[in-house]
């Protein structure tokens, strides 16, 4: 694998678990042709991946956004130039480009990559159907070539339903490979940085997509904290960068979003929760869209994956809603409320010196939030939190007649619904201030808040920097952690 891997471009640094796993299907012996389908959010190195896995081995196609018979006469060039034809072949129809492309697996698998898949689909929505039949266990064209057909998408609401309920290629697939922008702890090798706090506020703005750290800012990168200014006024606020305007392209490339009739109502939902409005009543109080009207809207970007929704372990059916990506959140937060101010690139440097409060609290706090909270449910080994079957989240807590947010509570598996559950931790992430015996005090009162069941629970406390003091007395508490920068991205 790692022959594979040498000399692949940062779309992939960090990809050797899903490059395994194609390797893996390739290769996997089986005497008849298979099927993968792989799909996950724009730029973040699908294509790349895919277009090393068919060199020297196979085709790689990407469809076109056409007419059925502008995609099938594109393909049919690919298909010839791939097989050495004198010219481009001739399909006049799916039947015919599935029943061709399957048989360049006659002698030897031959991996075949469709992408752009939803492409393909709005045009011709049959073809699903042909690959189902083309696919039959008991088909003649199946069990005769040894072609491995690998579909891939970004329009994730098309994608991730393909293998779903009575869809025609259910049972089809032997690989339905799902990739995820880098966590924060795998960014670290896109922001080629070790300064962990500098690391920190580059996640905030461009997540873990691989191309936001490449191409789209012409592999320019902020070489220190000071540089990050400049950085961000040029390669992310100003109008010729095109940072500045992917949220948008985003919701326009996603077909369910694409087709709103009424976008304006989308791009209000995504910047309430952007803005910290977490809750449907928050949302709708913001936005003016009232439960019936909301509902379907919420539903749909949480499907397109333009929003997080994580259920609070700790309540029956009290949801809360997050931005699904950091250029989400940088987008709604500190771009458009402030498009006016940012016409030119000069105008974006002055309005970033001003935006550095905007930044860290509807920003940096947020994402440092979420990172604790990934953190808890992925490397920690604390008590209450490493137990099997925990569930982790947010919640909000009541405390003398007044609701506050918390930003991480975890519950064990042990009562009949969520409010039955016993808390087993309570954590605040403070990312732009230093921890104290108040931000210590304040939890302790949230736990006795919480009654009998969060008795026992420990106190995680996350921040860049801590207190001298606090550090020393809390060193031998057994209810008390406290995670730094170090720990966070490289502890437990």
């Amino acid at each position: 694998m790692h022959e594979h891997l040498a000399g692949l471009s940062a779309g992939t640094v960090g990809r050797g678990e899903e490059w395994a796993d194609l390797l893996g299907f390739v290769d996997s012996g089986a005497k008849h042709s298979t099927l993968a389908i792989v799909w996950g959010r724009r730029r973040i190195g699908k294509s790349y991946l895919l277009g090393q896995l068919a060199e020297g081995r196979g085709l790689y196609y990407e469809a076109i956004r056409g007419t059925a018979s502008e995609t099938l006469s594109d393909l049919g060039r690919v298909l010839g130039e791939t097989v050495a034809a004198p010219g481009p072949l001739n399909l006049p129809d799916w039947e015919t480009a599935i029943d061709t492309l399957m048989r360049l697996g006659k002698d030897k698998p031959f991996v075949v990559v469709l992408d752009e898949f939803p492409y393909l689909l709005e045009e011709s929505p049959e073809l699903a159907s042909i690959i189902q039949r083309a696919f039959n266990p008991k088909g003649k064209l199946r069990n005769s070539t040894r072609c491995r057909l690998v579909l891939c998408g970004s329009a994730i609401s098309v994608m991730s339903n393909l293998l779903a309920g009575t869809a025609p290629l259910r049972g089809r697939a032997g690989l339905d490979l799902r990739m995820s922008p880098f966590n924060y702890r795998d960014a670290l090798g896109l922001y080629q940085t070790e300064d962990l706090l500098l690391a920190t506020h580059m996640y905030s703005i461009i997540g873990g997509v691989a191309a936001y750290a490449c191409d789209m800012v012409d592999n320019d990168l902020p070489k220190n904290r000071k540089d990050l200014d400049r950085w961000v006024a040029h390669r992310v606020l100003a109008p010729s960068a095109p940072l500045s305007r992917e949220a948008e392209v985003l919701l326009s490339e996603d077909p369910t979003t694409a087709q709103a009739r009424k976008p304006n109502l989308y791009h209000a939902v995504l910047a309430a929760t952007a803005l910290g409005h977490r809750t449907p009543a928050r949302i709708n109080d913001y936005a003016k869209i009232s439960g019936p009207r909301l509902d379907p809207i919420l539903t749909t970007l949480v499907g397109a994956q333009f929003i997080e929704r994580l259920v609070d372990p700790t309540k029956n059916n009290r949801p809360m809603y997050f931005p699904g990506d950091s250029i989400i959140r940088f987008h709604y937060a500190v771009i458009r409320p402030n498009q006016l101010r940012v016409r030119t690139r000069a105008a974006a440097s002055e309005f970033w010196l001003d935006a550095d409060a905007i930044f860290r609290s509807k920003v940096v706090g947020p994402t440092f939030e979420g990172m604790a909270r990934y953190w808890a449910t992925h490397y920690a080994t604390v008590p209450g939190l490493a137990e099997p079957g925990t569930h982790i989240g947010a919640t909000t807590v009541s405390v003398d007649g007044k609701e506050y947010e918390m930003d991480l509570v975890a519950a064990r598996d042990d009562g009949d619904s969520p409010s039955e559950r016993t808390i087993t931790a309570l954590g605040e992430a403070k990312s732009g201030e230093e921890i104290t015996f108040s931000h210590m005090n304040k939890l302790a009162k949230f736990r006795d808040a919480l009654g009998d069941r969060a008795a026992d629970a420990t106190l995680v406390l996350f921040g860049t920097r801590f207190a001298r003091s606090l550090v020393t007395r809390t060193k031998d508490r057994n209810d008390v952690e406290l995670v730094d920068l170090e720990r966070l991205y490289k502890g437990s």
